[in-house]
């Protein structure tokens, strides 16, 4: 009767730790599951918080070059119309010599702000790399013809002002002051053909969520 008594409580006590541990498994899984499926949605929501940043800052970006392109083709306008007079009183010889000279420099507007602020915080990590390298390369070529007109600012036009009343030799001095100009209009050029290849690939990007890089197979052309 013992031994029979034993089996039988030996039986009963397996059947319960079985079914513990089933109830155990069962709520473990269950647990890991809601963790895992915690975790996708945690990632999910995070990478596309990313997303829609990075597309609030490429918006930001767009309208900023957009304005840069309007700057840069009035840039352009100036730099011709600054040479054309140039070539206008060399071809004078300097016979003017009581003449009101009216030297000007192009001085327009360009910003790199919202594009370096974004580099800076690593926040355009979702938007596709050719994109990115694209308008890196159009904003180096705007950030050139902006520190062009640093250089040749108020200072730069006041100093060639000084040199050219007192020069026996005005004519050398247009001469160089309009390669000075070339250097600066070519690098506009070069800058807004860029600019304007960039605008529209990038609107193409904020509609459609595709790149299209099929429009910026073109040529710029320039006199020299």
């Amino acid at each position: 009767m013992k031994i029979g008594t034993c089996s039988k409580g030996s039986t009963d006590m397996k059947e319960k730790l079985r079914s513990s541990l089933g109830k155990v498994t069962f709520e473990l899984t269950i647990v890991t599951l809601g963790v895992l499926i915690a975790l996708v949605i945690n990632e999910w929501f995070q990478n596309y918080q990313e997303e829609r940043r990075a597309h609030e800052i490429l918006e930001k970006a767009h309208y900023e070059m957009k304005s840069n392109l309007v700057s840069l083709k009035s840039a352009l306008k100036g730099y011709e119309k600054s040479i054309a007079y140039i070539d206008k009183l060399i071809e004078e010889d300097q016979k003017t010599a009581n003449k009101n000279y009216l030297f000007s420099i192009p001085q327009e507007d360009l910003s790199v702000s919202v594009w370096r602020f974004a580099l800076l915080r690593d926040e355009l990590r979702e938007l596709p790399v050719e994109l990115l390298v694209r308008i890196e390369s159009s904003y180096e070529a705007t950030k050139h013809v902006k520190n062009t007109m640093e250089k040749m600012g108020p200072s730069f036009l006041t100093e060639f002002i000084n040199k050219f009343t007192v020069s026996e030799d005005q004519t050398q001095l247009l001469k160089s002051l309009k390669h000075e100009l070339k250097n600066a209009l070519l690098r506009t050029k070069i800058a807004a053909f860029k600019q304007e290849i960039i605008v529209k690939e990038t609107e193409y990007y904020l509609k459609t969520g595709q790149v299209n890089i099929e429009q910026s197979k073109q040529g710029i052309h320039f006199k020299i």
